[in-house]
């Protein structure tokens, strides 16, 4: 049921997902409504971004730091903002930087936009709370609008983000990651482990055509 969950995502799912968002659409949840501009990822589409924003609204995040990696449409960066957290937007797609950064002037919140590939832009800065929905797809992008699902053939993505997460965090820091049944968690647990961390599940959820999403929080290993 795994193989064809991760195939159905692959060939069926993410495709049409790109068919519709050819056009600008909007989305709006807790009482926030955003633009998706075309190409980047839609928050209403999949679980990942809700899940998220479910739980971080039952948080201490007011007047705590906040890092979004991989912000697309800016929604949890947003609404965290309204919860009173001081929070920094950043993605690697331009696309997505402009996307968040007309829809934190719609919902006039202040949030720090920055254009980074994961920390690279972020040197000298840590968080309280780093959040990621990460691209986990083992494929190359190949234009900006897959960098929201292809995190490389060997895993760059999550190779980069470990190498570089201990120098954006301390102590207290809360690093909290989305994942789902289609993805290869094996493997990126073994990335984090190689690098010295460790992945806690918080929560997990049924999502739809009998796959799963799962809440971590990822821990540094003593």
């Amino acid at each position: 049921m795994r193989k064809f969950f991760k195939k159905f995502i692959s060939l069926i799912l993410i495709p049409a997902t790109q068919w519709y968002l050819r056009k600008e659409r909007a989305y709006t949840y807790r009482n926030v409504t955003v633009k998706v501009f075309p190409g980047v990822f839609h928050p209403g589409l999949f679980y990942s971004t809700k899940f998220l924003i479910d739980y971080l609204i039952t948080q201490p995040i007011c007047n705590k730091s906040l890092l979004e990696l991989g912000c697309g449409t800016g929604l949890i960066s947003i609404i965290c903002a309204r919860e009173g957290a001081i929070v920094t937007a950043s993605d690697l797609s331009q696309a997505a930087l402009n996307n968040t950064t007309t829809n934190i002037k719609s919902n006039e919140v202040s949030v720090d936009t920055v254009q980074s590939d994961v920390f690279d832009n972020l040197s000298g800065k840590t968080f309280d709370w780093v959040i990621i929905n990460p691209p986990y797809y083992a494929k190359s992008p190949s234009n900006e609008s897959e960098l929201a699902w292809n995190c490389g053939e060997h895993f760059e993505y999550f190779e980069k983000l470990f190498k570089k997460l201990r120098q954006h965090i301390h102590s207290k820091t809360n690093v909290i990651m989305v994942l789902t049944l289609g993805c290869d968690l094996k493997n990126i647990f073994l990335i984090a482990r190689n690098h010295g961390f460790e992945f806690e599940l918080i929560e997990e959820r049924n999502v739809l055509f009998d796959g799963k999403d799962f809440l971590y929080r990822i821990n540094p290993m003593n």
